[in-house]
């Protein structure tokens, strides 16, 4: 089932029900038993995991070396792996200095370890929390705009030295991909293209509006020789009974995503994987069978 026509589809082993699912009390503190989510995804017949860097930091035993040994392993027998470098606490694009040169410390921790499962892609967001707090704000388009141009020029200051850390570790660009979050879409590429990482396109990002006047497809187009990897979930941007509903992470079908034109252009790309979804493991499910006819 995780390799179709040459796409190698995977699913994120950190949804909220798998954390549900999967935590424990151990000796009085909670355990997260993060291996036992990797090994659902893949039975649920899906060949490409991606694993969530935060936990790192917040729960650091599932990345214990029992853990890493099982899953080298299991990628010495077919199973490939992805990185989603931290999120939670992290502003690449602050204005304040030691926030910004902290937070590239932080993303760069992880890899220290993640590195022994050569992860097909560290997935990484260029902006944080301040980003999506300007792009939701009801301001003159221009003053958005300068705004944008400023902490655009900061995340360009972090990506770099990610980039070059990572390059001293044995990391080459083109395994960084730069994720189409809350932030202008031609700013993620402005910035791939100057160092040159890869791109993220998460389509639910991109039809909830989050990544400015772009169409998924038009997105796949505009990054087709750098794309590294791609989100796949639902959604939409409507507005309902007079007031804007936002709504992503659904599964396929659920949202406005169009089936048919996001295959045509991925095939144009010439893209054959990794596509991760990233949802829970029972609308992964429900969602590849909405994509069968087209792979």
């Amino acid at each position: 089932m995780g390799n179709q026509a040459g796409l190698r589809l995977g699913a994120t082993a950190l949804s909220l029900e798998g954390v549900l699912e999967g935590l424990e009390l151990e000796d009085g503190s909670v355990f997260l038993d993060y291996s036992k989510l990797v090994r659902k995804t893949v039975e649920n017949g899906f060949k490409h995991v991606e694993l969530s860097a935060d936990l790192y930091y917040v729960l650091p035993a599932s990345f214990s070396s029992k853990n890493l040994d099982e899953w080298v392993s299991m990628r010495e027998e077919g199973i490939t792996f992805s990185a989603h470098l931290p999120i939670w606490s992290i502003e690449l694009d602050s204005p304040v200095e030691d926030i910004r040169a902290a937070s590239v410390s932080a993303v760069i921790k992880p890899v220290t370890v993640l590195e022994d499962l050569k992860p097909l892609a560290y997935v990484l967001h260029v902006a944080g929390p301040l980003a999506a707090e300007v792009n939701r704000m009801r301001i003159n388009p221009g003053y958005k705009q300068l705004f944008f141009e400023t902490l655009a020029l900061n995340a360009s200051k972090s990506i770099g030295q990610i980039v070059s850390y990572l390059a001293d570790a044995g990391v080459k660009p083109r395994r960084i991909a730069l994720e189409s979050i809350e932030f202008p879409f031609s700013k993620t590429l402005e910035i791939a293209e100057r160092f040159d990482t890869s791109i993220c396109i998460d389509t639910g990002h991109i039809l909830a509006g989050y990544s400015g006047e772009i169409s998924v497809e038009n997105a796949l187009r505009k990054c087709s020789s750098r794309l590294g990897e791609i989100h796949l979930h639902d959604a939409y941007r409507r507005v309902e009974n007079g007031r804007l509903v936002v709504r992503d992470h659904l599964p396929l079908g659920a949202g406005d995503l169009n089936v048919e034109g996001f295959f045509k252009a991925l095939r144009e790309t010439g893209f054959t994987g990794p596509i991760v979804f990233e949802l829970g493991l029972r609308d992964a499910r429900a969602s590849l069978s909405k994509i069968a006819s087209h792979l």
